[in-house]
């Protein structure tokens, strides 16, 4: 009986030390490392929630004429609904499918819009060095009691690589991952090598060589991206969500002036995969690969998904267009 009644107080001291750090702590650490909670908690009665990266923000530093997110772009198009987003930079599929899950049963919000960033597929990205931070911050994204969870991040029990081991499972794909063409295209380490636009000190080689690290891959099941998005279509089919994938926008005329059709046609290779196979599991995908010139991209020296607003409002229409064909 003695040992029922302390694991009892225990048990009652610990919900009450998390009732305590719930309302009182957690606020103040989750700004900082956890935002994405907080997001989520705020607006899980909208209508509509947007999941995305850095691409639904307006460019930094920067004046234009309508300095608006790319969901609220969409949102005009349905004054009637309520609309918000869950931004984060660097964030991807297994964030996204991680907040989803944690959505309390209750939440009005059944419809979601989920960006399909192309790059993310790739090594540099999943094994990007900002991932650290990412897979501390989900250590939140769960049902568990908050304590819990900070107790396990003071244990630092999430993947925490460094900075040097990422780089280095980044250079063993590149090494040896195979590309769909002959020697030497057939990898992207020997892809780079090839003469182009002179010297490693040419700006147009850099970049060049930017284009086919980010993009220089095959995208199959075992993709640890694709896991992600066959889990989120899972979880939306046990809990009926609604949910469409914006495949976003690359700068394929870029790509294509630096590199040729080899590198441009892998990346039109893989949204195909991606559109087929996630339209064939019941979901609309909105394809906006090849959409915007290069004029609608406001970094010049690297690739991304970040667009001046005329660029994200005709990533906006699209998708508000193919929300119409969904069921209601």
């Amino acid at each position: 009986m003695k040992v029922i009644k302390k694991i009892i107080v225990a048990l009652i001291v610990f919900f009450l030390l998390n009732q305590l750090y719930k309302h009182h702590a957690l606020l103040v650490f989750a700004e900082k490392h956890a935002d994405q909670y907080l997001q989520l908690h705020k607006i899980k009665n909208c209508d509509v929630i947007y999941f995305s990266a850095s691409s639904n923000f307006p460019p930094e530093n920067i004046e234009e004429k309508d300095p608006r997110k790319i969901s609220q772009f969409i949102a005009d198009h349905y004054p009637n609904l309520r609309f918000d987003a869950v931004n984060k930079p660097a964030s991807h599929a297994a964030m996204y499918l991680a907040l989803l899950e944690m959505l309390p049963e209750n939440a009005e919000a059944k419809r979601f819009i989920i960006t399909m960033n192309l790059r993310s597929f790739g090594p540099s990205w999943i094994n990007s060095d900002l991932e650290s931070a990412l897979s501390q911050s989900s250590v939140f994204y769960n049902k568990r009691p908050v304590l819990f969870n900070r107790f396990l991040v003071s244990l630092n029990a999430y993947d925490q690589k460094s900075t040097v081991e990422r780089q280095e499972l980044v250079k063993v794909h590149w090494n040896h991952d195979q590309l769909p063409f002959e020697a030497p295209k057939n990898t992207v380490t020997s892809w780079c090598a090839v003469e182009k636009w002179g010297d490693w000190r040419n700006p147009k080689r850099q970049l060049a060589d930017q284009y086919i690290k980010q993009f220089g891959f095959v995208i199959d099941e075992q993709n640890p991206r694709v896991k992600d998005f066959d889990a989120i279509c899972n979880l939306a089919n046990e809990r009926g969500f609604q949910i469409t994938f914006n495949l976003l926008a690359e700068n394929m005329e870029t790509a294509d002036s630096l590199i040729g059709t080899d590198l441009t046609s892998l990346m039109k290779r893989n949204a195909k995969w991606l559109v087929e196979r996630y339209e064939n599991k019941g979901f609309t995908v909105v394809n906006n690969l090849e959409v915007l010139g290069a004029e609608h991209f406001t970094d010049k020296n690297f690739p991304t998904e970040h667009y001046f607003d005329t660029g994200r409002k005709t990533i906006a229409k699209n998708v508000a267009e193919a929300l119409r064909y969904e069921p209601k």
